[in-house]
């Protein structure tokens, strides 16, 4: 008897994080799934590496994914997302009169690419704080990574602080505060814009429901026709590599986070046992306020969410 030909290596890119690292270690198995996984240094290298097909799952930007599901259907949305309380990430000089969201009207608000996930998170942020989106200045740092991205008619955006840094721009007094996912690393002369960024973050999680998604797996599309059962088996994959890694990042962060067990306790007392768990249940909220913010701001046209992303659990 011939024996059947094995499925190739599913091709996995990955940027490094607690969430990943058991991937790229090789720790975690499927059965019958084998794959293999190539490190990317940042989300825009695996994000670009994925729209150009050199990937068959890859981590990516949530607003590009959604971007380039309007240009064609080539990719699928897993129901594996990466989560973070964007709100905190927003700064400005010290000694500046601003506190919180609400004080950004007519601001000069700085941002690394107008179109960047965080952006339309805090742009959303804004809305809810009655701040008109169209009267801040927008300043992005950088062009946006897709090519050719359109900006709505009445939102004002100064590009003259192009190719400088976050820290720069608002020593400078060039911008009044900067907005991101992560803060700048060197944090000399600045502070949160909000004066409790956690308090309120967590806040803001329990008003509305919803923690922001951020990433989120993408898979080639033609490669789920080609193997019936390759996404279940895929949502498994990480689904075991997030609980392998909850389980040893209190230990792992201890020479910077030494009491990491204890605020991992805190965080989930906070936001609830599952926040940041897989599967379409616990995504669909945030993901749904994703997308129509992403319309609201004229970044697509619309965002068919049940085509888009497969409803799948755990």
């Amino acid at each position: 008897m011939t024996n059947m030909a094995q499925p190739a290596a599913v091709h996995i890119g990955a940027t490094p994080s607690f969430h990943t690292q058991p991937l790229l270690s090789g720790l975690i198995d499927v059965p019958g799934l084998a794959y293999r996984v190539s490190a990317t240094r940042t989300i825009d290298e695996c994000t670009m590496k994925a729209l150009r097909g050199e990937l068959d799952v890859a981590e990516m930007s949530l607003a590009t994914f959604v971007k380039a599901r309007e240009r064609d259907d080539s990719l699928v949305g897993l129901p594996v997302f990466a989560r973070k309380l964007v709100s905190q990430y927003a700064f400005c000089r010290e000694g500046s009169e601003l506190s919180g969201h609400k004080s950004l009207a007519g601001r000069r608000v700085a941002v690394p690419q107008y179109w960047l996930t965080a952006a339309l998170w805090h742009r959303w942020y804004l809305g809810m704080h009655g701040v008109d989106t169209a009267g801040v200045v927008w300043c992005p740092l950088a062009d946006d990574r897709l090519a050719g991205m359109s900006y709505p008619e009445g939102v004002q955006i100064d590009w003259s602080l192009k190719g400088r840094g976050p820290a720069d721009v608002l020593r400078s007094g060039d911008a009044d505060c900067f907005i991101f996912a992560r803060r700048p690393l060197d944090m000399t002369g600045l502070r949160y814009l909000s004066p409790d960024p956690a308090g309120e973050a967590l806040a803001l999680a329990r008003q509305t429901g919803v923690v922001p998604v951020t990433h989120v797996i993408a898979v080639r599309a033609a490669l789920l026709r080609e193997r019936p059962g390759l996404a279940g088996a895929l949502v498994e994959l990480y689904t075991r590599a997030l609980h392998h890694a909850a389980q040893e990042v209190a230990h792992e962060a201890a020479q910077f986070l030494p009491l990491g067990d204890l605020e991992q306790d805190r965080t989930r007392a906070a936001l609830g046992k599952h926040w940041n768990e897989y599967g379409w249940k616990n995504s669909e909220p945030a993901l749904r306020v994703f997308c129509e913010a992403a319309v609201a701001q004229g970044m697509v046209r619309e965002v068919d969410v049940d085509r888009a992303f497969l409803r799948l659990e755990p």
